[in-house]
């Protein structure tokens, strides 16, 4: 069903969560084929890359065990023929359906051989009509962005800032599409003051993690503390979180071993990120459920992030405005999933869900 968008035509640009990417692009698919000539390289090539971005795709916005038995399973499995398949097992012409855009870099090719890189979009409808086809639910939104310190243990002390390995291992990889999208702070001039230290991130310095909060836009910081001693490799440290009244909350996260590189150990604390959110946010309920929800608000900035965040919640069919006053506004909402799993989106797009006497649904900006 299409959007019923209201009489305003919005940005999100107002929104935190508009730091992110969309979570429907694969970046970086490295492709190489031979063949007896350029032309067959090339076309074999494109082939492998768009299938290797299918996968890449399918494992992030779904769950093992909700593939298992049916043709996205990625893991190597016997079929109902009793034939092993090596995983993905849909045809070609229908991932090329799926496909909205690709981008080539880094070509180089030969007479017989043809090597690239890909960067490869779906379109989201397209995706989501082939999920409904194998009964597979998936995650369709993004979380909010966080922000990560990488600190980096030294023969010297602490590095944050400074260059060096752990670092280094963010600044070589752009996670923005990832389901939990993260971001780190960009190295400046060694005569700017930086909002934070190594040694205050480490003690949860709370007013110094605010005011890095807000400089970057976000309300949630991941502090990673990575070192090696006798050769082994280790990483954790602290998610913290600032909720609309500027209270901080902090957990613990790990400490992990690393098994491979900095760069591996990077990929892993996303990838843990990224099975948490679907595991809160998978949608397993295909039916739409109605929803009469009164929009408040001071004044057409905060108007339009609320409504912004309704009408693109991904779970949201249908947001059609019905009244609009200065500070208030009905609405009617169809929506898929859980009522929990809507509370969930629309807190991580900035707008409370809650029941209010007299007024029933009510959306507001979070606090």
């Amino acid at each position: 069903m299409r959007f019923i968008l209201a009489a305003l035509v919005l940005s999100l640009a107002c929104l935190p969560a508009a730091l992110a990417d969309d979570p429907y692009t694969i970046e970086g698919v490295a492709i190489d084929a031979t063949a007896d000539n350029a032309l067959q390289a090339q076309t074999a090539a494109m082939r492998q890359g768009q299938l290797a971005a299918a996968r890449r795709l399918v494992e992030r916005l779904t769950l093992a065990e909700d593939r298992a038995g049916t043709a996205l399973e990625l893991e190597a499995h016997m079929n109902e023929a009793g034939e092993l398949v090596s995983g993905l097992a849909i045809d070609e012409a229908i991932i090329a359906e799926m496909i909205a855009g690709l981008e080539i870099s880094n070509e180089q090719r030969s007479a017989t051989r043809y090597l690239a890189e890909l960067d490869v979009t779906f379109d989201p409808r397209a995706v989501g009509r082939v999920m409904a086809a194998y009964g597979v639910p998936y995650v369709q939104s993004q979380s909010r962005p966080m922000l990560v310190l990488p600190v980096m243990e030294t023969g010297a002390g602490f590095a944050l800032w400074e260059a060096n390995p752990w670092r280094a291992a963010w600044e070589e990889q752009d996670f923005g599409h990832s389901l939990t999208p993260v971001m780190l702070p960009p190295q400046s001039a060694p005569s700017t003051a930086h909002p934070i230290s190594a040694r205050q991130a480490l003690q949860l310095d709370e007013e110094a993690l605010r005011n890095t909060a807000l400089m970057y836009g976000i309300n949630r910081i991941a502090v990673l503390r990575a070192g090696e001693r006798e050769g082994i490799r280790r990483f954790g440290g602290y998610l913290v979180s600032f909720d609309g009244t500027g209270e901080m909350t902090a957990d613990t996260w790990g400490p992990q071993i690393v098994y491979g590189g900095w760069r591996d150990a990077a990929r892993a604390f996303v990838t843990d990120r990224e099975e948490a959110w679907k595991r809160r946010s998978v949608v397993r309920d295909f039916e739409t459920s109605a929803l009469r929800v009164t929009v408040l608000y001071n004044g057409l900035d905060e108007w339009r992030r609320l409504e912004t965040a309704l009408s693109r919640a991904s779970l949201v069919e249908a947001a059609q405005l019905d009244a609009l006053s200065r500070d208030g506004a009905r609405m009617n909402v169809e929506y898929r999933g859980d009522f929990a799993q809507l509370v969930s989106e629309l807190a991580e797009r900035g707008a409370t869900l809650e029941e209010h006497p007299g007024l029933g649904w009510v959306v507001l900006s979070a606090r």
